[in-house]
């Protein structure tokens, strides 16, 4: 634990010498600055005040114009100039973008602002509603009164169709005839719609029936067929029945061909990409779609025929038998006789006498016999069912009739051993592989004709488009920051060399040497006196003057080696001076670290002595004790 203590004395000692430099310093420049003149300090700040305006300005340049959001968009030039006018009656900011499709105020501002002008009515997007009624005057016509409605509907109709997300701005038309009291005259309204679609949307077929049934049903006895819906490029968007029914096309049915040869093409691709890879393989599609219906009704007949189990409808027999008299026997008056009635043959005789009765019948009518004859009839009519089958049938809607199919593979990618890349084609029992998948996923025919063609071409990879590096936007960007701070960086630096340097920390001014100050005034001071005196006398003075300046240089450099070796003492002086504080710290710090492991060791040895000291302090610390 003692070694691990970090003495605070170093510590201290370290941070109060930092600080005392810190100070030392502070105090110096201002004293410095003290000692400017009056001149010297306006101009030192007029530097500081410039550069913090330079440095406030350069990073809070871009800032600032962050800060402006957009308020409105795409506002008509009348709604413009309101906003525009409101704005400043508001004393609200405002900037326009680049090419004036948008007002932008400040952030903070935006919610406000816009709040504060739909209080006035702002923006009016161009059209307006039924609060054309609110200022109805005394004495408006009645034909005024219906144009303003009528315009009042047609702004309330466009505000409600641009509420759709894709459109843009849309322009709505009524021609609502004038009633009639005969109804073969009377005539139904119609209705015009424009539309400016947003960049890269669209309607489907359903959003445009809604349009139109929305127009229809906000008109009384408008038709959805009467309204017409165009776009801004003067395509028609609105179904056209007549036309469809004359043409015979059908969106619902383009789709649905659309659909088909999309998914029959994407069932393709998803089958051969992990053969060849992705973006390796293109598949388009063509399907032959049969849209007619037919129903058709059959009745067959077929004879039955002996094998054949029929069934009887009805059936009817008739047996039928009547005596037959004819003229016989003797000619004379006897046979010209009518003919007797038959005689009843004898009845309820005994078995043993029927015979008799018999035998004796024929003779008893023998006179008879060759006179009446009986006649025997029988008919038999049986009906059978016919055998017929009566079929409803009805064709199904939408047959695929054709299906065809073209497919290109690209070469196979790959590495050589250098791990360079390389391109190569498919074999022939390939592409075989890949005809069998693709005729499989398509649902091939050969009964209805469908028709595959695989081919395998190198793809042509287009070379990307290179953009000079002056138009790039992120260099653009680095550029503009790297150019901003150079600038910064730039201006305080002239301002720091060119003003505070030169005035907080003035040159040296350069004294020149004793040395050589002694030789330029006994050149000088030798000059005047030598050319005074004659050729004899100079040479004598020159000599003298010569002794006069080695004394005077020797004397000199006497003195600045006193002053080196003063100096040299006052340096070991100090460093000695320094090396004693440090010996003292260290002694210090050694004590300390002996105390402290001495009172550890003595802790340790006797706790109850040291917890004893430390009760008596805490008691002499209590108050009143």
């Amino acid at each position: 634990m003692a070694d691990s203590t970090v003495p605070q004395g170093a510590t201290s000692g370290k941070a109060g010498a930092d600080l005392s430099t810190l100070v030392g310093r502070a105090r110096a420049l201002s004293e410095r600055v003290k000692s400017l003149g009056m001149l010297q300090r306006l101009i030192l700040g007029a530097s500081v005040v410039l550069v913090l305006a330079v440095l406030i300005a350069v990073l809070l340049g871009d800032r600032s114009r962050d800060d402006y959001k957009v308020l409105f968009s795409n506002v008509a030039e009348r709604d413009g100039a309101a906003i525009i006018a409101a704005l400043q009656q508001m004393n609200v900011p405002y900037r326009f973008t680049e090419g004036g499709g948008a007002i932008m105020v400040p952030g903070p501002l935006v919610n406000e602002s816009r709040l504060r002008l739909a209080g006035q009515g702002l923006p009016k997007d161009g059209s307006v509603g039924f609060e054309l009624l609110e200022n109805q005057r005394l004495g408006t016509s009645q034909f005024v009164e219906q144009i303003n409605y009528q315009r009042g509907l047609e702004g309330e109709l466009a505000k409600t169709i641009q509420s759709i997300s894709q459109v843009k701005q849309a322009r709505v038309h009524l021609a609502i005839p004038k009633g009639s009291a005969f109804s073969r005259d009377e005539q139904r309204p119609t209705a015009s719609v424009v539309l400016a679609l947003h960049s890269g949307r669209f309607l489907d077929e359903s959003q445009i029936t809604a349009m139109t049934n929305l127009v229809s049903s906000s008109v009384p006895q408008m038709s959805p067929q009467s309204v017409t819906v165009m776009d801004s490029d003067g395509n028609l968007l609105s179904p056209n029945p007549s036309r469809q029914g004359a043409v015979g096309l059908d969106a619902a049915q383009l789709k649905y061909v659309s659909e088909t040869e999309s998914t029959i093409a994407r069932r393709i691709s998803a089958i051969v990409e992990p053969v060849t890879g992705r973006d390796n393989v293109r598949a388009q599609v063509s399907v032959e779609i049969d849209f007619t219906q037919i129903e058709r009704a059959e009745e067959t007949f077929k004879p039955n025929s002996p094998p054949d189990q029929s069934a009887i409808r009805s059936q009817q027999s008739v047996e039928s038998s009547s005596p037959l008299n004819t003229a016989g026997g003797i000619p004379g008056a006897l046979s010209n006789q009518p003919p007797q009635p038959a005689q009843t043959p004898i009845e309820n005789l005994p078995p043993t006498q029927q015979g008799a009765g018999a035998a004796a019948a024929p003779a008893v009518n023998a006179g008879m016999a060759a006179q009446v004859t009986n006649t025997a009839r029988k008919e038999s009519t049986t009906n059978y069912e016919v055998d017929r089958a009566v079929q409803l049938i009805k064709g199904a809607r939408g047959s695929i009739k054709r299906v065809s199919a073209a497919v290109i593979v690209n070469n196979k990618k790959g590495q050589d051993k250098g791990g360079k890349p390389t391109s190569t084609p498919f074999t022939p029992d390939e592409l075989k592989q890949i005809n069998q998948m693709v005729r499989d996923a398509m649902g091939y025919s050969e009964a209805r004709g469908d028709s595959v063609s695989v081919s395998n071409i190198p793809f042509t990879v287009e070379p990307p488009e290179e953009v000079p590096l002056w138009r790039d936007g992120g260099v653009i960007e680095v550029v503009k920051a790297t150019l901003k701070v150079v600038l910064l960086l730039a201006i305080v630096g002239i301002v720091f060399l060119v003003v505070v340097k030169p005035l907080l920390y003035p040159p040296p001014v350069t004294v020149p040497d004793e040395a050589q100050q002694l030789d330029e005034q006994f050149d000088e001071k030798m000059k005047m006196e030598l050319a005074m005196l004659s050729p004899q006398a100079r040479e004598k003075r020159r000599l003298e003057m010569e002794l006069d300046k080695e004394r005077r240089r020797m004397e000199l450099e006497e003195r600045q080696m006193a002053e080196d070796e003063a100096r040299v003492r006052a340096e070991e002086d100090r460093r000695r001076e320094e090396e004693d504080r440090k010996r003292m710290e260290e002694d210090k710090q050694r004590e300390y670290e002996e105390l402290l492991a001495y009172a550890k060791d003595y802790v340790s040895r006797d706790a109850a002595v040291v917890a004893a000291v430390f009760k008596d302090w805490l008691r002499e610390q209590k108050p009143g004790a």
